[in-house]
């Protein structure tokens, strides 16, 4: 169905050549997500995709899953956003109908004044970062500083692992923590720590959470998840149940 739908992307007025391989990869992504080539048309107006729209992802490193989405990697927190929006929309996304999450959950990104990268220049900086099919990120803390001291991204997660706004932080620190990301991309199965049936599924999982964090903001979210419900009782916290006990690996 790819060329067919490259025909009339083209008739439409969409598309200017053949188009390199990212664009034909998101044709085949939004088609297997369910859409007729017409409404491939469609999409491509109303999320602005061109011949240029995937150059960002240029020699950039690419994980894929035992399915073939892609996961790409983050090295620099300054293009954290784009690369996660792209990486929504390669695999067959909406990241316009996502975007309004990602500017409640800003932080992930800017820091104070933008002072900083936000939480995305600490991953960088202290772990590995990466953009998945959901539309958000997730990381893997580096090697701890001392025995004793995890490593700064590890603080903030906890159990099964933990999001903060865009971002699904495994917990644990390690000492190759893009390689623990790799691992789990590549063979689909959960990130160490995590009791998920499958890594599509905590990540389907953590994006409900991502929404949450969007909905309520910074504050009521860890009064809502920490303090009005006990988070040592997942089976009976209503965010939790909100987000797929079963896909986050909670068997109650």
């Amino acid at each position: 169905m790819t060329e067919p739908t490259v025909a009339l992307l083209r008739d439409a007025g969409l598309l200017d050549g053949e188009g390199d391989d990212w664009y034909r990869e998101w044709i085949r992504w939004t088609l297997a997500a369910g859409h007729t080539p017409p409404e491939v048309v469609d999409i491509a107006r109303d999320e602005h995709v061109t011949a240029a729209t995937f150059a960002p992802l240029a020699g950039r490193t690419v994980w894929r899953g035992p399915d073939d989405r892609p996961y790409v990697l983050i090295d620099d927190a300054r293009r954290a956003g784009e690369l996660a929006r792209l990486t929504e929309l390669l695999n067959g996304g909406r990241p316009s109908r996502s975007e309004p999450r990602r500017r409640r959950n800003r932080w992930s990104y800017t820091g104070l004044f933008g002072l900083n990268r936000g939480d995305a220049g600490t991953a960088v900086k202290r772990g590995a970062l990466v953009a998945t099919p959901e539309g958000t990120m997730m990381t893997a803390a580096g090697r701890r500083a001392l025995r004793a001291v995890p490593n700064p991204v590890d603080w903030f997660s906890a159990r099964g692992g933990t999001t903060w706004g865009e971002i699904y932080v495994v917990n644990g620190s390690f000492d190759d923590p893009a390689d623990v990301l790799r691992t789990a991309i590549e063979s689909g199965r959960r990130p160490p720590g995590s009791g998920a049936p499958s890594l599509a599924r905590l990540l389907r999982h953590e994006r409900v959470h991502s929404e949450q964090w969007a909905r309520y903001g910074y504050g009521r979210f860890i009064w809502e998840y920490v303090i009005r419900h006990d988070p040592r009782k997942p089976c009976e916290h209503p965010l939790e149940r909100e987000a797929g006990l079963a896909d986050g690996g909670y068997r109650c």
